[in-house]
């Protein structure tokens, strides 16, 4: 089930997120919530994205102002993608983020 409000797909009833109720199937252009990451990850996501010829919408969470003024290193960008990209989206980013866990780890044993 899609939720219209949130832009995730759900497998409840209700959306657990926003509350909402009516939810419905996604169609194939639906925009979906495909994760949220700081600054420097999503800039590699966006790259990976882009290489891999998937269409994504990129929106900050602070919006442009608040990250004027504070910086963009202290930004944080959710990603959205089409309904029908989404599985091959969420491999790449899980790629990705598996990745940068192994690398904190190696860090963190190096330390």
């Amino acid at each position: 089930m899609y939720c219209e409000k949130c832009c995730r797909i759900i497998d409840t009833p209700a959306c657990p997120f926003c509350k909402k109720s009516t939810v419905r199937e996604p169609e194939p252009k639906d925009a979906c919530f495909l994760t949220e990451l700081d600054y420097l990850p999503s800039s590699i996501l966006e790259d990976l994205l882009a290489q891999n010829g998937i269409p994504f919408l990129k929106k900050g969470v602070l919006g442009a102002g608040l990250s004027i003024r504070v910086g963009p290193m202290l930004d944080r960008s959710r990603f959205y993608v089409p309904y029908d990209t989404l599985e091959s989206a969420r491999s790449v980013a899980d790629d990705l983020l598996s990745g940068l866990e192994e690398g904190e780890a190696q860090a963190a044993e190096e330390e």
